[in-house]
C-alpha cells in the first residue's frame, strides 16, 4: 500500500463510506487528544507498534512510545488547537490510506506568542478487532509562523480572557 491516496473517481460505496468514516474517526481522536492531552484517547489512534516518523524524521517513536510521550512534549504550550483540511482517505479491506494536512495553532506559556505549524501527514491503517489504528505515519512539517498573541476583545463589548477568572 502506498502512504499516499490514489485518486479515484469511482463511486463511493455504503460499506466504504462507513470505513472512510471510521477513518476519519481516528484522526479526530487524534486531535482531540493532542488538544486535550489525552493519553488514553491517544493510545487508541495507533497499534502498539505502529512506525511513526515526526519533524521530517527527525524522531521515530512507536505507537505506545508517542502515547507515552506526546504529554510531556506539549509543556511549553498552554492552548492548543489542531484542525484537518485537504483530506484524502483510500480504504482496500482492511488497510486504509490517508494524506492529510494538519494545522496546529498553539499558544506559548512563557511569552504572548501563537506558534501556527502546518504539516502534512500520510498514514496507513489497519483494521483490527477494536476498529482502525494507524500502523504507519510520516509527519512532514510544510510551514510554520509565530505572531503575537493580543488580549481576547469583543468589539463593541470588550472583553476578558474567561481562564483569568
Amino acid at each position: 500500500m502506498t502512504a499516499s491516496p490514489p485518486i479515484s473517481t469511482s463511486p463511493v460505496q455504503a460499506g466504504d463510506m462507513a470505513d472512510r468514516l471510521a477513518v476519519r474517526d481516528v484522526l479526530e481522536r487524534y486531535t482531540h487528544a493532542m488538544d486535550r492531552r489525552d493519553e488514553t484517547l491517544m493510545r487508541s489512534c495507533f497499534t502498539p507498534d505502529a512506525d511513526l516518523s515526526y519533524f521530517g524524521g527527525l524522531r521515530r517513536f512507536s505507537g505506545s512510545e508517542f502515547a507515552e510521550t506526546f504529554v510531556s512534549s506539549l509543556e511549553p504550550f498552554g492552548f492548543i488547537d489542531h484542525s484537518i483540511s485537504s483530506l484524502r482517505i483510500t480504504v482496500d479491506g482492511d488497510t486504509a490510506a490517508v494524506d492529510v494536512h494538519l494545522c496546529a495553532t498553539m499558544a506559548l506559556k512563557d511569552r504572548p506568542v501563537v506558534v501556527v505549524r502546518w504539516v502534512r501527514v500520510t498514514d496507513e491503517l489497519v483494521r483490527r478487532p477494536s476498529g482502525w489504528r494507524i500502523a504507519k505515519r510520516r509527519h512532514v512539517p510544510q510551514l510554520q509562523y509565530e505572531s503575537p498573541r493580543t488580549a481576547i476583545d469583543f468589539p463593541g463589548i470588550g472583553g476578558k480572557d474567561p481562564r483569568e477568572s
